[in-house]
C-alpha cells in the first residue's frame, strides 16, 4: 500500500506540474511580478499606480541607456540620493512598498528581466536542492526557458532595447 501511495503521489505531482507548465506556455500563469507592475481586477498586468515607482524605473533605464553600465547606474542613484522601490514579500507588511538604496544585483535583475519589455517568461531560473538541504538558484539559458512570449503587456522598454541590454 505504501509503495502504491507513493507512486500515486508522484503521478499527481507530475500532472499538477504539467498543468502549470501548460498554463505558463500560454502565458496565463499568474506569477509574482517585479516592482513596477501589478495585476488588475481581471488579472492583467498593469503598470504600478504609484507615479514615483514608475518614474524611478524609467529613470533607471534612462540612466543605464546613457551610461551603458549597471555599476555607473547604481553610482548615479547613490550620488543623487535616489531611493529605489521594492515590494516586501514576507512579514506583517507583505505586499507593501518599501524604498532603499539601489544595489548592483537589483539593477542587473531589472536589466535582465523580460517583463520590463512587456514579455511573459517562465523558467528563467531553476532552484537546485543541495544534499545539506539548502537551496541555490541557477540561471538558465534562453533556449531552456519553458516560455517566452513577447508583447503580452505594456513595458517600460521596447523588446529591441531589452535585447540590446542582454548583449
Amino acid at each position: 500500500k505504501g509503495a502504491m501511495s507513493e507512486a500515486e503521489l508522484h503521478l499527481i505531482r507530475a500532472r499538477l506540474r504539467g498543468g502549470l507548465l501548460n498554463k505558463a506556455r500560454r502565458g496565463e500563469l499568474a506569477i509574482k511580478l517585479p516592482v513596477g507592475f501589478i495585476y488588475d481586477e481581471q488579472k492583467r498586468v498593469q503598470f504600478d499606480p504609484d507615479k514615483q515607482v514608475r518614474e524611478t524605473i524609467i529613470l533607471l533605464f534612462a540612466t543605464y541607456r546613457r551610461t551603458g553600465s549597471a555599476s555607473a547606474t547604481v553610482k548615479h542613484f547613490h550620488k543623487q540620493g535616489f531611493p529605489f522601490p521594492h515590494r516586501l514579500h514576507t512579514g506583517l507588511q507583505k505586499g507593501e512598498l518599501a524604498w532603499s538604496n539601489l544595489t548592483h544585483s537589483q539593477t542587473l535583475d531589472l536589466l535582465h528581466n523580460p517583463r520590463y519589455a512587456g514579455a511573459f517568461s517562465y523558467g528563467r531560473t531553476r532552484v537546485i536542492r543541495r544534499a545539506d538541504g539548502s537551496f541555490s538558484r541557477q540561471e538558465m539559458s534562453r533556449d531552456q526557458w519553458h516560455a517566452l512570449i513577447p508583447e503580452t503587456h505594456d513595458g517600460y522598454i521596447t523588446w529591441e532595447e531589452y535585447e540590446d541590454n542582454q548583449r
